[in-house]
């Protein structure tokens, strides 16, 4: 394998690092959601069902992309990214609460679906190249990660936030 290709081993290993930091964060942080005060799940509740009324495909890539953009930063963007993955499974959590469901199956569901499937890919690739481009630096490459490596990953993840929000739009209508 070519250590200077874009999937190089550090890459890769930066891709599982990261997988398993965001989905043990959801799913940790999913059981304290349904732990939550009836009153917190109440007004959580409320809130997605206006923001679900009046949601386009443009806001979810707009909200997903600043997000993701955000972990691009060096070590700020990890804690960042931790941080929104620790309020989106405590939501997830909370919401499973109101519906009477496990909060596990629900975050197992949100992951499996497309949407999951896209947002969370796009998630990992830019919290592993956040993690390269600190051991680039490290490493004393990180004009040439940059240069050769991080607009394609940049590239990856608006396409993946892109088709992401229009199929969550698309859903959201049908709901």
């Amino acid at each position: 394998m070519n250590q200077d290709g874009y999937f190089s081993k550090s890459f890769i290993f930066a891709l599982f690092i990261s997988a398993a930091l965001i989905f043990s964060t959801l799913l940790l942080s999913s059981f304290q959601g349904y732990a939550a005060p009836p009153e917190d799940v109440d007004q959580i509740a409320t809130q997605i069902e206006n923001l679900r009324a009046t949601t386009r495909w443009t806001d979810i890539f707009l909200n997903n992309f600043r997000l993701t953009l955000v972990t691009f930063i060096p070590v700020f963007g990890i804690f960042f990214a931790v941080f929104v993955q620790f309020n989106t499974g405590y939501i997830a959590g909370a919401l499973a609460q109101t519906v009477h469901v496990n909060n596990v199956q629900v975050i197992l569901i949100a992951l499996a679906s497309p949407v999951g499937v896209l947002e969370y890919s796009a998630y990992i690739f830019a919290l592993a190249e956040s993690m390269i481009i600190v051991y680039s630096t490290y490493k004393k490459e990180l004009k040439k990660r940059l240069v050769n490596h991080t607009w394609k990953t940049l590239t990856i993840v608006v396409l993946l936030l892109l088709i992401g929000a229009v199929v969550e739009a698309s859903l959201i209508r049908r709901l």
